[in-house]
């Protein structure tokens, strides 16, 4: 029975590890903010440590029954719809959009400070230079504006970087107005004819809530274009998602299903 007991503090102390461990690597690359979400595996790892030392003394958490399974009952619950979100996410995230789109509209991400994109941005300028070089009629609306530690517009940016790349300035149109998913497409579909066709280019994680948003703002079908996001951040980034998801079918921005 104690062999059985130290089995589940060790599982316990195991998880909180791999919380903490991820938590202290990950923040090394984007730094902690409130904003980021990334302090919840700080968090998680810490109750995990907590719950692992409260077994070792007491050989089981000292909780009555009735609370326990309680508990138990909840977690099971959440991390069932949590599964059932990710699934979602899941689904959208190979989505390389329909040919011959009149419009796409390339969503924003942070700027850096010399007035580069980070990682997440470069790599949906990557999928947006991708279709209009393949779709040459297309028009894009870069949609981002400039947030307190941007140097630029995030449309800027990626108006900047496109033309580098040999995209003709007159097929792209700036958005620099929206600071966030919902304004990006409210926005971007005042700038675009009612009847046209359109698609939404960003990481592949934010595909599925993008085009649930553009669709419900649009009353029409919506192509989501994904880029592929390239490091760990992507664990972290779709956990955060499956929050922004629920927050925005809560808020009635999306449903689950159009």
């Amino acid at each position: 029975m104690t062999n059985k007991k130290n089995k589940k503090a060790w599982a316990w102390l195991i998880f909180g590890a791999l919380f903490l461990g991820y938590f202290f690597i990950e923040s090394l690359f984007i730094g902690v903010n409130f904003h980021s979400l990334l302090w919840c595996w700080a968090v998680g790892g810490a109750i995990c440590i907590i719950l692992s030392l409260v077994t070792f003394k007491h050989g089981k958490l000292p909780l009555p029954k009735w609370l326990f399974f309680a508990i138990v009952i909840v977690l099971v619950i959440i991390l069932t719809f949590f599964c059932f979100i990710e699934g979602l996410i899941i689904s959208e995230m190979p989505s390389s959009g329909e040919d011959g789109l009149d419009y796409i509209i390339v969503l924003g991400a942070k700027v850096n400070r010399n007035e580069v994109p980070s990682k997440p941005l470069y790599w949906r300028i990557d999928a947006a230079e991708e279709y209009l070089n393949n779709n040459p009629q297309t028009i894009a609306i870069l949609s981002g504006g400039k947030g307190a530690d941007e140097p630029i517009s995030e449309a800027q940016c990626m108006f900047n970087e496109l033309t580098k790349r040999g995209i003709a300035p007159e097929r792209l149109i700036l958005e620099d107005k929206s600071r966030d998913t919902n304004q990006n497409i409210r926005n971007s579909l005042s700038i675009m004819p009612s009847d046209a066709s359109f698609g939404v280019v960003t990481n592949n994680f934010h595909v599925y809530r993008a085009v649930r948003i553009s669709e419900k703002l649009s009353g029409k079908k919506v192509s989501g274009i994904a880029s592929q996001y390239k490091d760990a951040l992507l664990i972290h980034y779709m956990a955060r998602e499956a929050v922004g998801i629920f927050t925005d079918v809560i808020d009635g921005n999306m449903n689950f299903f159009e």
